[in-house]
């Protein structure tokens, strides 16, 4: 690691200088669907509460900086209740609908500071812990197409996430409430059953991210220099089976990486990804119009992007 790359690290992990200093953000949370994820449901409004907890203890890339065992962790909860309405209206054949999601963020993280004296070289090191909860960023849902063929599931749309969460590009990196830009989001998916009777059931949910200017702040000379985050993509898919009528199990995982460059100043130099796997179990109660998910994934590979490991709750409540 050189010198100025260490001493860069030591000011933003001390909140000290406000620059280029953090890793690139998505908007989009890989995981949040799993089984039957390009399936939407009949004409009707919804309520889906969407609950993840994720924790991670390293940072594979970054040149070395985070390692696991290196006192460094970090953990999100996140909770994002999203508002869908499904109606009978058609376009394209499709079902259209619209949808609002509006998530409330815990983050905390712990980092071992290196202490540098003045003109020395790293002489030890601190633990530095920083936490913040508030309103993250908004997800507005103007256009949701749904189809619904004899084997398969269709879904497409288009959503916007405004930045109304808390951010601030002088703060530990891991804690921001919220990415600072307004960003563009394009979804494409299917669910295929293979059998008549559709107990067993194979979906893929792909994800474009196009991420607007995230303002960075002044520097020595007073200029304000701007950065775009590159663009993201992220798969979903899951593959389940219908062990009763409101009972479904299945093998859950995504991917998501960044895919063009990003522009102007940044911290990172590489283009992050992730990857993870788990189980998922869905119930159903259909008297009262609920029904709940619960999945584990386990992040098996990343690069300059948090490793860990994620459970998320859905419960969902039809009107």
């Amino acid at each position: 690691m050189n010198t100025k790359r260490l001493v860069c690290l030591v000011l933003v992990i001390n909140g000290l200088i406000v620059g280029p200093a953090s890793l690139h953000a998505q908007h989009y949370p890989a995981g949040s669907e799993g089984i039957k994820a390009a399936s939407l449901p009949s004409p009707g409004i919804y309520l889906k509460d969407y609950n993840a907890f994720y924790y991670a203890d390293q940072i594979p890339g970054f040149n070395g900086e985070f390692e696991s065992g290196k006192g460094f962790d970090t953990f999100t909860y996140t909770q994002a209740p999203r508002l869908l309405w499904m109606t009978d209206w058609k376009l394209f054949a499709a079902n259209y609908g619209v949808g609002l999601r509006i998530p409330f963020v815990y983050k905390t993280a712990t980092a071992k500071v290196p202490v540098i004296p003045p003109g020395g070289f790293p002489a030890g090191s601190l633990s530095k812990t920083e936490s913040h909860f508030g309103l993250g960023d908004i997800e507005m849902e103007p256009v949701i197409l749904s189809w619904h063929l004899k084997q398969f599931d269709i879904v497409g749309g288009y959503s916007i996430w405004a930045p109304t969460g808390d951010f601030d590009k002088g703060r530990f990196f891991l804690v921001n409430l919220g990415n600072g830009n307004w960003t563009h989001m394009f979804t494409f998916g299917a669910t295929w059953y293979p059998d008549e009777e559709k107990t067993w059931a194979l979906s893929f949910l792909n994800r474009y991210e196009i991420n607007t200017v995230q303002y960075s702040g002044l520097y020595g000379t007073g200029v304000r220099r701007d950065t775009t985050p590159g663009d993201d993509y992220t798969l979903e898919w899951a593959f389940s089976k219908a062990i009763t009528k409101t009972v479904d199990i299945g093998i859950v995982g995504y991917y998501q990486q960044q895919v063009t460059d990003t522009q102007g100043p940044t911290f990172m130099t590489q283009k992050f990804h992730i990857a993870g796997v788990g189980p998922e179990a869905n119930v159903m109660y259909e008297k009262w119009g609920l029904s709940g998910s619960l999945r584990y994934a386990y992040e098996f590979s990343a690069s300059e992007h948090p490793q860990g490991h994620t459970i998320a709750l859905t419960l969902t409540k039809s009107f």
